[in-house]
């Protein structure tokens, strides 16, 4: 019992050291960019933020940024403790990128677990802060190579809101999978929560979770619920082909009502932000469809390649491992709901001067963030050697089980290389 005692503290000690150094990445980040008058931290802490300090400015405020968690915390820290607008800003960021971090460390924790991977405190919180900083490949030869412009992120440091939602993005992602295994089958023991005693409670903690990401950014439901109802539909119709449409209608009744409070808090941000003439002081923007990839084309002269770069790692695994993508729920969620948020980006924009902000890329992003995710996930669990419902080299065949086995770790191996070199460029995109 000492021992144990002993190990968990050590453990506990490795994971707030790591937190603690997300942190400071965190924070002489956002610092920095403060100092840039054009960057996305001056707009939200010097521009918008402004609007929220008194009653009479209030509902201006929401007009101008419905999406107001990281506002109101900041304001909370600038206000009510008094500290400086600029480390407010940064406090509140760290917050929220050590909050993600330790929901990376669940996700990694309950994989390895669940496949027996047998992961130190030390491995698991270097992975997700490595997750954490992971940035698109960066070549200097190549023309178009800016990271947060033509070439898109799954961590877009520069934007505080979009990251203020990460944590909850990858909660609500493990909620569903979770939900959608008890609605599959009874046996189903849960992979990232104990679901043996109902799903109630899930059901509301994914209620909460998605309206907690709208209030950060709704750029995530966006894609994200359209996606988890296209999924449920088609196994709606299977189920009424089987006979079985009855009960599985109630999974999706009860799957639906947790989307409800968020669909009616973008509706309600969506009518500030456009009836309401709030879309950044434009009165005259609205939605429109464009031309097939017209605003990205704005940043980026080879379309294709700059997906290559920004998505190296999860198309690796796509490649690799399709079948996991295309039949399992991790991997179907995340392809699909990166589908929806690529559509997004290709075909949606705002009117006017505002076409050019590209509002519409940021779900992509969203899916990116996922498909990240899924893919280091899909990695350790190939690492472990012990997934037999979607092996991917049974399909590439074998002479001998000793080449399998070569062909398995240079699988693994090349998973490896790539995500790190994300990680690489992370680093020095931070350094």
């Amino acid at each position: 019992m000492i021992s144990i005692t002993k190990k968990n503290n050590s453990d506990l000690f490795v994971y707030i050291a790591f937190g603690f150094l997300v942190a400071f990445i965190t924070y002489t980040y956002v610092i920095s960019e403060l100092s840039n008058g054009y960057s996305d931290y001056s707009g939200h802490a010097y521009i918008y933020l402004p609007y929220f300090f008194s009653g009479s400015t209030l509902a201006e405020g929401f007009k101008a940024v419905p999406y107001c968690m990281w506002h109101l915390i900041t304001l909370f820290f600038y206000k009510v403790l008094n500290i400086a607008l600029d480390p407010s800003a940064a406090y509140t960021s760290c917050i929220f990128a050590v909050f993600s971090y330790g929901v990376g460390c669940f996700m990694i924790d309950k994989i390895c677990k669940r496949y027996g991977a047998g992961y130190s405190a030390v491995r698991t919180a270097f992975l997700s802060t490595a997750f954490y900083i992971a940035q698109p490949l960066y070549f200097y030869w190549i023309g178009r190579g800016e990271r947060f412009t033509g070439v898109y992120s799954p961590n877009p440091f520069h934007n505080p809101t979009l990251m203020c939602a990460r944590g909850f993005s990858l909660l609500a992602f493990c909620l569903i999978v979770d939900i959608w295994g008890v609605q599959s089958s009874s046996e189903y023991k849960g992979l990232f929560f104990r679901t043996e005693k109902g799903l109630k409670k899930y059901y509301i903690y994914l209620a909460i979770v998605l309206f907690l990401s709208a209030m950060a950014k709704p750029t995530f439901a966006e894609c994200f619920i359209p996606a988890v109802g296209i999924i449920m539909l088609v196994r709606l119709f299977k189920a009424i082909f089987k006979r079985k449409g009855k009960e599985y209608s109630k999974h999706f009744l009860n799957s639906f009502l947790c989307a409800v409070p968020t669909l009616l808090y973008i509706f309600l941000q969506f009518g500030a932000y456009f009836l309401l003439g709030g879309s950044y002081g434009s009165d005259d923007s609205r939605i429109i469809i464009t031309r097939f990839g017209e605003v990205w084309s704005m940043y980026s002269d080879n379309i294709p390649l700059s997906m290559l770069l920004g998505m190296a790692f999860p198309i690796y695994m796509v490649l690799v491992d399709t079948r996991f993508f295309l039949k399992e729920d991790q991997g179907k969620l995340a392809l699909t709901v990166y589908g929806i948020g690529f559509l997004q980006a290709m075909l949606l924009g705002e009117s006017g001067g505002k076409l050019a902000h590209a509002d519409f890329i940021w779900p992509m992003m969203s899916g990116m963030l996922l498909m990240y995710a899924v893919s280091l996930l899909r990695l350790i669990s190939m690492e472990a050697g012990l997934n037999k419902v979607s092996d991917p080299l049974s399909e590439l065949g074998s002479v001998s089980d000793q080449k399998s086995d070569l062909r398995k770790k240079i699988i693994v191996a090349g998973g490896w290389i790539l995500f790190l070199s994300h990680v690489l460029c992370g680093v020095l995109f931070l350094k």
